[in-house]
């Protein structure tokens, strides 16, 4: 079975959230996106500081996303709200650390959040107005090549782990 496959109920249960069915319907409540944004931001820290770490970035040109996602934060924020981070997120950057020489499984996390944006969040531009500049790749084909090349299907159980992650973020949202 494929990684994709191996993901797909997993994928499909984050689609399903409250907060991603607002996405989809354009019922996001105002300040969601920027705080989602800013949550992001630090998980994609931690990944990419993990896999920079490793020398698992050194094929991946442009992909690191924690700086554009904090930028669009600022953006999707035009009345300057302090937003916090929440435990959730707190609590996944600590799990994040916590496979700092486990490159598999960081690839994992990797392929679940960025392909996400190279793939999904394509289709969330079109529905978020606004700046999204943690979604504009460079070469986005060449990224999706190369990552692809370096999963296995063995990653399966932590890429769901992943999903279960962004399942509980989304849900920390109260809708």
């Amino acid at each position: 079975m494929s990684l994709k496959e191996y993901t797909l109920q997993k994928h499909t249960e984050a689609e399903q959230t409250a907060f991603m069915q607002a996405v989809f319907n354009k019922q996001l409540p105002e300040g969601y996106w920027a705080d989602f944004c800013l949550q992001k931001s630090l998980i994609y820290n931690g990944i990419e500081l993990i896999a920079e770490t490793a020398g698992l970035l050194e094929d991946l040109p442009n992909i690191k996303r924690s700086y554009f996602l904090y930028l669009d934060h600022k953006a999707h924020n035009p009345k300057k709200l302090l937003y916090k981070y929440k435990p959730v997120t707190i609590d996944y950057y600590h799990y994040i650390q916590s496979l700092a020489f486990e490159e598999d499984r960081i690839l994992a996390h990797l392929y679940t959040w960025h392909m996400g944006d190279l793939y999904g969040g394509q289709m969330i531009k079109k529905i978020i107005s606004g700046q999204h500049r943690s979604l504009e790749f460079k070469d986005p084909e060449l990224l999706k090549t190369n990552l692809r090349s370096k999963l296995k299907d063995t990653m399966g159980d932590e890429a769901n782990t992943a999903f279960d992650w962004a399942i509980k973020l989304m849900n920390s949202y109260e809708l």
